[in-house]
């Protein structure tokens, strides 16, 4: 198989650290993104894009492809143990993508395969292929669990390739001369009469027509009222033909304050979850107060 790289670009130093690795583990995940359309080419997007959460991982899969995201020696923080936790600062990270309208089985396979790749690419053994549950308790991956040891025997079961092929994929604006998945990808959201790959003379014409006759969220509109019609395909233009892709504005984190059981405040703003705290505590009838920060 082939994988696509579309590394997080090196300004977004909350998900891409910059830290060296030097992989000792292998950590099985799943996204756990049931939505149509959660492909390993929408998340690697997502990450390149800017993760609203301080999460990122290395590889993606599905049914179909597999996208690296972090270079195998660069730090991701996925392992929910902590900035200096073995998880994080020692293993890869492969999620499994489980979107409703792809193939697990499928998906899960090729996971098996390119961990298969990098156990021997890093020589790292059997036994230090571990699940995220491994690292911090977390119910991930949640279907893979039940059956892990079956898991495992596939894996070592899993053939070793001479070697992997790496693609460069396409990197936001695209214009004329850029060739790649995503290339053909605009073309099939065209309904370009030739759909391959390549960004040429009839392709840019197509992307002006859309242009012009769209707005920033992809709405149609009359003929010039629309996005600049200049052939280009910036971020205006790509997340007009593609919204369910486009990276949700970043959060603050809220709190929720549970008193004997019972939430009493979800709140971003900290004079309301300290008054949240001081109403259940001035009759001293409380008997637990938890405080659970959540983060977007």
């Amino acid at each position: 198989m082939e994988i696509k790289q579309l590394f997080i670009p090196k300004s977004l130093t909350e998900t891409r650290p910059g830290i060296k690795l030097v992989p000792h583990y292998i950590t099985v995940h799943e996204t756990d993104n049931t939505s149509k359309g959660a492909t390993a080419a929408a998340h690697a997007r997502l990450q390149y894009n800017g993760n609203s959460r301080t999460a990122s991982w290395h590889y993606t899969v599905d049914d179909h492809e597999i996208w690296q995201s972090i270079p195998d020696d660069e730090v991701a923080w996925h392992a929910g143990d902590g900035h200096n936790g073995t998880g994080n600062r020692q293993s890869l990270a492969v999620e499994i993508c489980v979107n409703s309208d792809g193939d697990f089985e499928k998906a899960k396979s090729n996971a098996i395969w390119l961990i298969r790749q990098l156990m021997s690419k890093h020589n790292i053994p059997i036994d230090r292929v571990v699940p995220h549950q491994h690292w911090s308790g977390k119910n991930c991956p949640r279907h893979i669990l039940t059956y892990w040891d079956s898991f495992v025997q596939q894996i070592k079961g899993a053939s070793v390739s001479p070697s992997i092929q790496y693609i460069e994929d396409n990197v936001l604006p695209i214009a004329k001369g850029a060739k790649g998945t995503v290339v053909k990808k605009i073309q099939e959201r065209l309904k370009c009469k030739v759909v391959d790959g390549l960004f040429g003379p009839a392709t840019e014409a197509d992307v002006k027509m859309w242009q012009s006759l769209h707005d920033e969220n992809g709405k149609a509109v009359p003929a010039g009222k629309g996005l600049v019609a200049d052939g280009i395909v910036g971020e205006k233009t790509y997340y007009a033909m593609f919204p369910d892709e486009k990276p949700q504005q970043k959060r603050e984190p809220a709190y929720d304050v549970t008193v004997d059981g019972k939430n009493v405040m979800t709140s971003a703003i900290d004079v309301n979850v300290l008054k949240a705290i001081a109403d259940a505590i001035k009759d001293n009838k409380a008997k637990e107060i938890k405080i659970e920060r959540i983060d977007y």
